[in-house]
């Protein structure tokens, strides 16, 4: 593998350390923001792999959680917001998709050009999909509900990474899952203990 392409997978692997992190904690601030550090970095990793969608779907993510960082911390009002950022996520990951559609076809495991357009198109709708249930769930202030609608999110994000090729990507979301059902058992037994 060519160093271009070792780096474009490094920067998912810091990533991913972010992503198990945040999870860990029973705080909406500490969870987010330490997701938005690491969607940056796999916003910057998309932009190496040519995924178009994802970097537009971590861009709106940014924004949106620092929105919700602010809301939830002064106990304001999410639901308009909620709409807002599920909207914006679906019409700018539909423009993305139409404006990219010609330079979508980068898919490394096939050499199908309508195969590979067809995949890109489905995982570029996956990704509008996670960040609309990201949405909802970073505009809630129940850490157990941020952890239990990130699970349909990360799935979303496995298959996305897959067909985009980014390995770290692909290990990030598994290890997303498992660290999200390790944090579940552990407040689960702090529960049962008090």
């Amino acid at each position: 593998m060519p160093f271009e392409e070792v780096l474009i997978q490094v920067i998912g692997f810091v990533a991913i350390a972010f992503n198990l992190i945040a999870v860990q904690f029973n705080s909406h601030f500490k969870i987010v923001f330490l997701k938005t550090v690491g969607s940056f970095l796999f916003g910057v990793q998309y932009i190496f792999l040519g995924a178009y969608t994802g970097v537009v779907m971590e861009a709106v993510g940014w924004i949106r959680n620092f929105t919700f960082m602010h809301l939830v911390k002064k106990n304001k009002p999410t639901k308009f917001w909620i709409f807002f950022f599920s909207a914006l996520t679906v019409v700018l990951g539909t423009i993305t998709i139409i404006l990219t559609w010609s330079g979508t076809a980068k898919i490394k495991w096939t050499t199908d050009a309508n195969l590979a357009m067809i995949l890109m198109v489905a995982i570029s709708i996956l990704s509008i999909i996670a960040k609309v249930l990201s949405t909802v769930a970073y505009g809630i202030n129940d850490p157990h509900k941020i952890r239990m609608l990130n699970l349909p999110t990360s799935g979303c994000w496995i298959v996305y990474n897959f067909v985009a090729f980014s390995l770290a990507g692909i290990l990030n979301e598994a290890m997303t899952i498992g660290s999200i059902i390790i944090a579940e058992l552990r407040y689960k037994k702090k529960k049962e203990i008090k």
